[in-house]
């Protein structure tokens, strides 16, 4: 749906109308029910009496404590956290449009309870196939409305608290496992793409991935400024996102994000196969005369498509799931004519690759910090779950070779 805009071609957010004689009003519908508008002569005297109706309705929250459903609550909590970035605040707006508003969250938070938060992380699993970490983040704006509520005297205890916790206990430990690329994987994965008249344009974006372990976003927003192939070393100061559309709100439109804590600052030590990756996408950029957009005041990007724009994780995901489709398609037919069972690859995805970079660090030792610190981990119990996952398997693989050495069995 196009957004709506003034005579001058601003556009307007969810509510905002421009009348026949240019005057602006904002309608909304406050917590009685009751249908409400506010007028102005410009749009920029209209948002500062939105602004000031903003704060005027949360001094007046309590009087209808009674009534006020999670919607409204979830959206006073998200007028008020003002310092967010555009791009968190975004990602907010649309987990909790697309799986919350339109149902649960028309209940009065009276009488909303522990139990129906439950059952409703359930039906997100299992109706709508939700993974477990979108659930959480789901978890967190309902939380946050409902602390807000709770702040506000509305209700006398928060029912979501806990509620994720408990639910993901009930869902079992394997709900929330990444599984990492076996090192065979790995390499068939690679070489499949490698030269390949369809895939091979992503040889080098996914080889850098798997052999630096970015998160995608910081993958996509690399510059060749940031990369120092002398000293073998990939600065990593912001990522890409690309920011959906709010309805009557905003475009669809790719941000720079810088990251949220100072962990995410690094830098990146480059193995050979990655500074090759690197000078592979450099003849690619060559061909194409380093054709690339400006975002966000930044350009130059390292991974661009043939008319400079950069990929997004949508993009991305999309291609390895094509690819994996394409490798297992032709992997079975193979295995048929030799008579044999297909070795074919699972399901893989960005942060799959990522995973599976932290998974080799892992499996060779490697000191738990320095781990954290390549990965731009902000908490070390992140790397430690990975590293006791790895350790357990390894266990095994210790004992059958302790065991094929020793001959006094």
């Amino acid at each position: 749906m196009a957004s709506r805009k003034d005579k001058k071609g601003r556009v307007l957010q969810k509510g905002e109308s421009q009348r026949k004689d240019g005057r602006y009003h904002y309608a909304y519908t406050n917590v009685a029910g009751k249908r409400c508008f506010i007028y102005a002569d410009s749009l920029a005297e209209l948002r500062k009496k939105e602004r000031d109706h903003q704060v005027a309705s949360w001094q007046g929250a309590t009087r209808y404590g009674t009534q006020a459903s999670l919607n409204y609550m979830f959206d006073r909590s998200l007028a008020l956290k003002v310092g967010i970035k555009e791009s968190t605040y975004a990602s907010y707006r649309q987990s909790y449009d697309n799986h919350v508003r339109e149902e649960f969250g028309r209940q009065a938070v009276k009488n909303i309870s522990y139990s129906d938060i439950m059952v409703f992380y359930s039906y997100l699993a299992k109706s709508k196939k939700l993974a477990l970490s979108t659930i959480e983040h789901i978890h967190l704006q309902i939380y946050s409305a409902l602390d807000l509520a709770l702040q506000d005297g509305m209700i006398l205890k928060n029912p979501s608290d806990g509620a994720f916790g408990a639910f993901r206990r009930a869902m079992g430990d394997d709900a929330r496992k990444i599984r990492a690329l076996t090192l065979d994987e790995q390499k068939r994965f690679l070489e499949f793409i490698d030269g390949h008249p369809v895939w091979g344009r992503y040889h080098s974006i996914f080889q850098v991935m798997l052999g630096t372990g970015l998160r995608v976003g910081e993958l996509c927003g690399l510059r060749w400024q940031d990369v120092d192939i002398e000293n073998r070393l990939v600065d990593i100061n912001h990522s890409i996102v690309h920011i959906k559309a709010v309805k009557g709100e905003s475009k669809d439109h790719m941000a720079v994000s810088l990251p949220k804590t100072k962990a995410g600052i690094r830098q990146v030590p480059l193995m050979k196969p990655v500074i090759e990756g690197f000078m592979e996408e450099y003849r690619w950029a060559q061909a194409k005369h380093f054709v690339s957009e400006t975002i966000d005041g930044y350009t130059d990007f390292i991974f661009t498509k043939m008319n400079g724009t950069v990929y997004t994780s949508n993009r991305l995901d999309k291609a390895l799931s094509d690819i994996v489709k394409a490798y297992n398609k032709q992997e079975e037919a193979v295995a048929e004519l030799e008579d044999r069972e297909p070795e074919v690859l699972p399901h893989i995805s960005n942060h799959m690759l990522r995973h599976t970079f932290c998974t080799r660090l892992c499996e060779r030792d490697v000191n738990v910090k320095v781990i954290q610190t390549v990965m731009g981990h902000a908490s070390v119990n992140v790397t430690m779950d990975i590293y006791a996952e790895v350790s357990k398997a390894k266990q095994f693989d210790e004992i059958d070779r302790l065991a094929d050495e020793l001959d006094v069995f």
